[in-house]
Order: C-alpha cells, then structure tokens, then sequence
C-alpha cells in the first residue's frame, strides 16, 4: 500500500525516476540500497539499481528529472577508489540531483551504539559530484555493522540486528528529506577528523589497499571451490594451482571483505604475523639500502629525488607481489600454513555479512 502523501511527495520533487550505484562488500551498502528502492517503488519513481564496478560509467545517462544516488562504505576514512573512479567517469550531470550515502563501521557496547567515523567520504563524494556538474542535495553517513575483520571482530548477531534497524530508520529519514525537496548536510564533526586523517586515507589510497591486498591467505581448510574467485566484483583474487587450486590475491584486491566474509569453509585469512613480514621486506629502508647499492655504478642520477621516488614505490610494489608469489608457494606445506594461521587474529574474529543479503546479490 502506498502511504497517504507518497505520489503527492514525488510529484512535488519533480523526479520520475531514480537510478541508484552501490559498492558493497559484505552487503551494507546493498541493504541501504535497497531500503531506498523499496521506499522509491513505494513513492511511484521507476527505480533502477546498478552494482559498482559492473556498470560501465559512460553508459550512465543524465536526465534532469532522475535523482541519481551513490551508496558505498568508507575505506580508511574516505570513499573507497572503485566508487571515487566511478564518479570522475561519468557524463556531465548538467545540474541532475545527486546524494551520497557512506556505510560507516558501527559497534555496539552493552545498550550504547558507538559511531564509527567516515572521516572525508561524505564531502569528497559531494565535491567529486558537484565537479561532474551534479546538484548535490545531501550526504549521509550511516552506522552498519562493523566488517573489516582484518582489525577486530564482528559484533554479534544481536547487536548486529540492533545497528540495522537503526540504520534503516535513519536512511529512510533522510531519503524521505530528499524526496520533500530539502537538502540535508551533516557529518561535520566527521569530516574534522577526517581532515586530520587525511595522510592515512591518502596513504591507504596509494599504497595501503596494495598492501593489504597480499595479506590475505587460505588456510588448511580451503578445498578450492573457486567460491572466493567467482564472487569478486574486482577480479581480485585467481586460482592457482592444477591438482589443487588455491585462492591467489591480486592488486585488484579492494579489501571489501567479501571473500572472508562468505566462505563456506571459513578458510580465508589475514595473516597478521605475514604482514608484518611483508612491511620489512617493502619497507622504505631496505628500498634506500638497495638505493645506495647502486649508486656507485649509477652515480648521482638514482639519488635524485625525482626519480628515486617513483623508484621507491616501483620497488615497492614489485617487492609485495614478489614476496608474496613465494609466499604462497610456502603456504602449500601444511605445517607453514598452520604457522601463519594460527598467528593471525581472524582465525578467531568473528565473521560477518549483512544477514539478508547473499553473495549472488552481490554480483
């Protein structure tokens, strides 16, 4: 049934039709999505709902009476890269209404429900958007259950539960804020911190994601079903291996956690242990040792700033993939594997994704 007002609204925005771009990992975002074309469908706004990176952003077409929305999670205090990418490859906007929802990590502590912090997402979002030429009309951030396991556990099913129904009821308040014509801006405090954040953020950007990409391993339980593979947006992960195939992750690794996150054997880990490893072999340090190594055959020329920045990062780069190729080698003696599994802290975490959400969603 159509709530009493509900044409009436949409009539009054002027939008006939909403075209929604989600990024989601463990199915956050995909839920915000959705609770926003169920309300949309309810509204009588032709709906369509569109997975980011699979939708080509040249194929994307701009009408002024569609609204045009973006809901993602935050990565490291800002928007992740896929999202960012998509944005700055769309059409011009010429002046067509566009909001930006940004999936936060929220938790739960006894009855009290802790933020989590989106830093710069919301407002580089709307300034990426204002750029294509869009008339941004709000950002939100919105708590979800906590999901990068990397770092800390899962909450709770219960709790999890909790932080869903209110992130629905916030999401649909600030969509039906939308659908009345009004602009809704907020998150301030957020975007301090993010502000003050902003070296992690960019650093994740260009090295971070790389780095965490080969942290992640399968462990003695993996039965190389290819699940993992077949269900990553980013073509982030290929088997390896003839007789028995093992995941293998790739720079196109986003870190969206759906690879742990829907394992049927539980088998996929970050190795805590490994990366700290793997931090000593790229380090800048042993790229500035090997730096001085060459100079005596190079002269002055690899010393040159300019050029032993981007030097550097080469090295870095070709040091994770090369350190990690061997790794992997070593993960096939069960005994290696064990080591590295059992000194990782998500052997234990608690996993998770959005409990309605299946991985097929996703795809």
């Amino acid at each position: 049934m159509v709530p009493k007002g509900a044409s009436e609204r949409a009539e009054t925005s002027g939008y006939r039709k909403l075209e929604l771009f989600f990024m989601s990992g463990t199915g956050n975002s995909y839920r915000n999505a959705k609770w926003i074309e169920a309300e949309a469908k309810e509204l009588h706004l032709k709906t369509n709902i569109n997975l980011v990176p699979a939708t080509h952003p040249t194929s994307v077409s701009m009408e002024r009476q569609t609204l045009y929305g973006f809901v993602m999670p935050t990565h490291a205090f800002t928007a992740p890269w896929p999202m960012i990418k998509f944005v700055l490859r769309l059409p011009r906007a010429r002046g067509a209404h566009a909001f930006s929802i940004v999936g936060r990590g929220g938790s739960k502590a006894g009855n009290t429900y802790i933020p989590g912090l989106e830093g710069t997402a919301c407002y580089l979002m709307a300034l990426l958007l204002l750029l294509k030429g869009f008339s941004v009309r709000g950002v939100l951030a919105v708590d979800m259950p906590g999901n990068w396991v990397v770092a800390y556990p899962a909450p709770s099913p219960e709790k999890a539960a909790g932080i869903i129904n209110r992130a629905r009821a916030k999401t649909l308040a600030f969509f039906a804020k939308i659908m009345e014509g009004k602009r809704s801006f907020g998150g301030w405090i957020g975007l301090g911190f993010g502000f003050l954040l902003a070296p992690i953020s960019i650093a994740y950007l260009i090295v971070g994601r790389f780095f965490l990409a080969k942290i992640f391993f399968a462990n003695n339980d993996c039965n190389g079903c290819g699940l993992c593979a077949r269900n990553c947006s980013y073509g982030g992960i290929r088997m390896r291996g003839l007789e028995k195939p093992r995941p293998y992750w790739t720079y196109n690794c986003e870190n969206c956690m759906r690879c742990m996150a829907y394992c049927p054997e539980k088998a996929i880990e970050a190795g805590h242990s490994w990366a700290v490893i793997l931090y000593f072999v790229s380090s800048t340090s042993v790229s500035v040792y090997l730096l001085n190594l060459l100079a005596p055959y190079t002269g002055e020329i690899v010393m040159n700033p300019w050029l032993a920045l981007p030097l550097q990062y080469a090295y870095l780069l070709a040091s994770m993939a090369a350190a990690y190729w061997l790794f992997s080698i070593l993960l096939r003696v069960p005994l290696i594997n064990s080591i590295f599994t059992h000194t990782t802290f998500t052997h234990v975490f608690r996993r998770y994704h959005e409990p309605e959400t299946k991985a097929r969603d996703l795809l």
